[in-house]
């Protein structure tokens, strides 16, 4: 079974049927009958739903199957119906039920949710204290050397804080009935012991999680501490860019003790880049610049000074880079004629 939605019933004829009905019911649109729908008991607190197509003379008949459709939970009075069912009953005019969550959602995020609760975001809840794998020390060594930056840069650029918690990741693909059953009969036990055992299959996992996590905590900080980084100047051309919603902008650079200005594309500017490429500057401009700073040259955020949209300044580069530049600029420098 892929999976259940859990529904709320909407009409009292077909809360009636469900609560004492023992004979089929038929669904109507009009006068057209669309499916005939039986239940059997499965257990005393659960009955199984079938459905089967109605003929054109609005009975059943031998020719149509049966089809498994869904769960009535006597006990918790609560209705469960499988996805591809479910349209028959909520499309009506008058729709016999409404659609509420999915229980391979519903039951992974409670499981998750306990298995954090125990955990408590302490790894020293964990039974293991060391990862051994050499898979997984290959890993770890790989994030904590790479993967973090490459994580940490990702987040700068999104706004996504690194929020520091320990996450479970377990999920029901599929909802298989002897999983379905025993949730219906005893939820909190079936939470308990399905979260003990997800904590006692995966603690390596979860030791790793939490390592990476540190080492992903530690880059961020880092990078957000180092506020002379090329990389904020970067975000702050790229939010400049995309807020001004244009296409084409004009970029003025300072390198090399040159200063230039030429038209690019707005796209060109965005993200995160070790340098912008040239090829998206207009072709007479992409020519000066060559001529200018070489064939291959490219330029980097923290060689923009400003950046132009029609008449409007989107981006200009904060103080201290301009000073620098400017100092640049100024500094004496030593050439095969003396100094100049």
């Amino acid at each position: 079974m892929k999976d259940l939605i859990r529904c709320t019933v909407s009409r009292d004829d077909f809360q009636r049927w469900l609560d004492l009905g023992t004979a089929p019911i038929t669904f109507r649109q009009g006068e057209k009958a669309i499916t005939t729908l039986l239940k059997l008991e499965k257990n005393p607190s659960a009955d199984y739903l079938y459905r089967t197509a109605a003929a054109q003379e609005n009975s059943i008949s031998w020719n149509n199957p049966v089809q498994f459709c869904g769960v009535w939970d006597h006990k918790n009075r609560t209705l469960y119906l499988t996805e591809d069912t479910l349209g028959l009953f909520t499309t009506a005019k008058y729709p016999f039920v409404s659609a509420g969550s999915s229980m391979t959602d519903e039951i992974s995020d409670r499981v998750n949710s306990r298995v954090e609760s125990i955990i408590a975001d302490d790894q020293n809840n964990l039974a293991v204290r060391e990862v051994t794998g050499w898979r997984a020390l290959k890993d770890l060594d790989y994030y904590r050397n790479y993967g973090a930056k490459e994580e940490a840069i990702r987040r700068l650029f999104s706004g996504e804080e690194p929020d520091g918690h320990f996450h479970s990741q377990y999920r029901l693909d599929s909802l298989p009935e002897t999983v379905f059953l025993a949730y219906l009969e005893d939820p909190e036990g079936f939470i308990e012991k399905t979260a003990e055992q997800h904590i006692e299959q995966h603690q390596e996992s979860f030791l790793m999680d939490f390592l990476e996590r540190d080492a992903l905590l530690t880059e961020y900080q880092l990078l957000m501490q180092d506020t002379e980084n090329p990389l904020h100047r970067m975000k702050a051309i790229t939010e400049a860019v995309k807020s001004s919603g244009a296409k084409t902008v004009s970029v003025t650079v300072h390198k090399s003790g040159e200063e230039l200005t030429f038209r690019t594309t707005a796209g060109s500017l965005t993200g995160h880049r070790n340098y912008y490429n040239t090829n998206q500057i207009a072709a007479s401009d992409r020519r000066e610049f060559e001529r200018l700073f070489g064939r291959h040259a490219d330029y980097k955020a923290e060689e923009i000074t400003r950046i132009t949209y029609g008449r409007n300044t989107i981006y200009e580069a904060p103080p201290v880079q301009s000073e620098a530049m400017a100092e640049e600029e100024s500094e004496p420098t030593l050439t095969m004629g003396g100094m100049s």
